[in-house]
């Protein structure tokens, strides 16, 4: 067995203790369809946060095949003794042969059918909603895909057991938002510098936690995740006590001694790591690295290390509240309610030429198309910064700044970006959509994962794919859908390093402004300004919508409020 296929068992697997505490699935009656969209606390397993435990029925005597698949079907959701009642569903045979942890199939409870195939078989089929992969992934279903599966039944001493059963789980939605939870791994940029969070989802017993995490954070990023990120955790790293035990507050964890070779800059990567990961556990107020029995120096930080410690990692990447700037007939503005402070150097004159704004991570620059869409401006908010010419081609669209600098863009050809200090464009060999055509691009704000917007025909589909740098190339590979709602979009902007800010449509209905949790089901929902035509979203900031008919509206007591006119609204990244 691989390292991967390992890690995926251990992780999912029966035989785990695997608790964890955030939300997979916090849409539905639990999550408000209104109000404003910022980021908020992780829940978590401790006193205050029950976790809802589903209480499974053992067979009933005489019941018929159909009867003994729903059975079973409702028993998987209660993982106690490793699924000990939905074994007892099952043949001692079928028992052995059956694991639950390869897969996690969701299907939508409405659409259910468990119909009888003949004397001993029976057919369950139901709309797929997606997947939760042996890693802990969560994968969105594509649209329309029905899940599928044969259950074989034999008479078992006069009862009726299933004796041939579907590889891994199947569970409904309502059954997922029980028993399962979604957590951030965090790992590194490719420049030491950046947290990126690793969505896993996974069974949720209430207790543990710490211990999971750490664990699983060692393990390294997921297969998907992997070629984008790094880890300071040596290779072979493991718990030297495979128990991370939270006495007082503070988590305790004894790595062994191969950490103690490590540098300091190393140490201190791997410790931001380990704190950030474990901020999300409630009751943990600080983390006690040892390796060899010895307390692990880290430089700058005492023996237990705070929460609240290692800010420069922040994997949001940007300071909380920070002011969006937008396009008006003054120039370039601060967005503001009372008023509208045009910045500095050209770009803040009222003929500046930009008919689209992207700002830079660090605030210094703004950049855009022309009216024509076929040249990339950009300046300098410094006094008597000027435009200079970065790029020109056909059907521009969507700049968008990497945390280095680089812009980005679409254009005819497909995707551009150059650097900050180069004049070379760069064309980004973008993999595995197909006969799709991107649209639309937004670089997230730690430089590894991108949001892309895919036509596919009368849709504009939102997909995730990572950034891959291979020496001076750049791909974007491995494309996923990240929900499964929306069914074509106009503009995306990412709200928080794990939260997509989304302006699209759901069926035939109006259009809204999503909020989309990556690596979960949660999709959150308030309609849009009419003719909305831009979204602009930060973390811990108020969303913002640009309107067609020159009006920049932001969201804020549970209400679309008007701030200024202008159009283009953008917070920096």
């Amino acid at each position: 067995m691989s390292g991967a296929e390992s890690r995926r068992r251990r992780l999912v697997g029966p035989c785990c203790t695997l608790v964890l505490s955030a939300l997979l699935a916090a849409c539905g009656a639990t999550i408000p369809e209104s109000g404003p969209i910022v980021e908020g606390p992780v829940v978590g397993a401790g006193s205050d946060n029950q976790v809802i435990r589903v209480i499974a029925r053992p067979p009933t005597p005489g019941a018929t095949p159909v009867e003994i698949v729903n059975g079973f079907l409702e028993a998987s959701a209660s993982y106690d003794d490793d699924y000990a009642i939905a074994r007892e569903y099952l043949t001692a045979g079928a028992s052995v042969g059956w694991d639950p942890g390869v897969e996690t199939r969701i299907y939508d409870g409405a659409g259910v059918k468990v119909e009888p195939d003949g004397f001993d078989r029976v057919t369950f089929s139901a709309p797929l909603l997606g997947r939760i992969d042996g890693e802990g992934s969560y994968l969105v279903a594509d649209a329309g895909e029905t899940g599928r599966s044969d259950f074989r039944l034999v008479l078992d001493s006069g009862e009726w057991r299933i004796i041939s059963v579907p590889t891994g789980l199947l569970l409904s939605r309502g059954d997922v938002e029980r028993s399962y939870r979604t957590v951030n791994l965090y790992f590194l940029d490719p420049q030491f510098t950046t947290l990126v969070p690793d969505p896993i989802s996974v069974p949720n017993s209430g207790s543990g936690l710490a211990t999971t995490l750490v664990r699983r954070l060692l393990e390294g990023p997921t297969e998907w995740l992997a070629p984008a990120v790094r880890t300071a955790v040596p290779n072979g790293v493991s718990l030297a006590i495979d128990s991370v035990p939270v006495v007082n507050g503070v988590a305790e964890i004894s790595l062994d001694p191969r950490v103690l070779t490590t540098d300091q800059s190393t140490r201190a990567a791997m410790s931001a790591q380990i704190v950030w990961t474990l901020r999300q556990v409630p009751e943990v107020t600080g983390v006690s690295i040892t390796a060899g029995g010895v307390s692990l120096a880290v430089p700058g930080q005492p023996s237990v290390q705070s929460r609240d410690s290692w800010p420069a990692y922040d994997p949001n990447a940007m300071t909380p509240n920070t002011a969006p700037l937008a396009l008006s007939a003054r120039g370039v503005v601060q967005v503001e309610a009372a008023y509208s402070a045009p910045v500095a150097g050209a770009a803040g004159r009222s003929d500046q030429p930009l008919s689209t704004l992207a700002v830079a991570l660090d605030e210094q620059r703004v950049a855009g198309f022309d009216k024509e869409r076929v040249t990339l401006l950009e300046a300098p908010l410094i006094d008597g910064g000027a435009f200079r010419v970065r790029a020109q081609g056909a059907g521009m669209a969507s700049a968008s700044f990497g945390p280095d600098g680089a812009l980005w863009w679409v254009e005819s050809k497909g995707v551009r970006t150059i650097s900050a200090t180069s004049n070379t464009v760069q064309p980004v060999a973008v993999e595995g959509i197909g006969t799709g055509r991107v649209v639309g691009i937004a670089i997230a704000r730690d430089g590894t994962r991108a949001a892309l917007l895919i036509r596919r025909g009368p849709q504009v589909e939102l997909n995730l794919v990572r950034i891959e740098r291979r020496g001076d190339s750049l791909r974007l590979t491995a494309p996923r859908r990240v929900e499964a709602r929306i069914s074509s979009t106009v503009d995306v902007a990412w709200a928080s390093a794990d939260q997509l800010a989304v302006l699209g449509t759901e069926g035939a209905g109006p259009l809204e402004v999503f909020t989309v949790r990556i690596g979960a089901q949660s999709v959150r929902s308030v309609v849009a300004p009419a003719k909305s035509v831009t979204v602009a979203a930060a973390p811990v900031s108020t969303m913002l919508a640009g309107v067609s008919d020159g009006s920049v509206l932001a969201y804020d007591a549970l209400a679309w409020q008007q701030l200024m006119t202008g159009w283009s609204p953008a917070y920096p990244g």
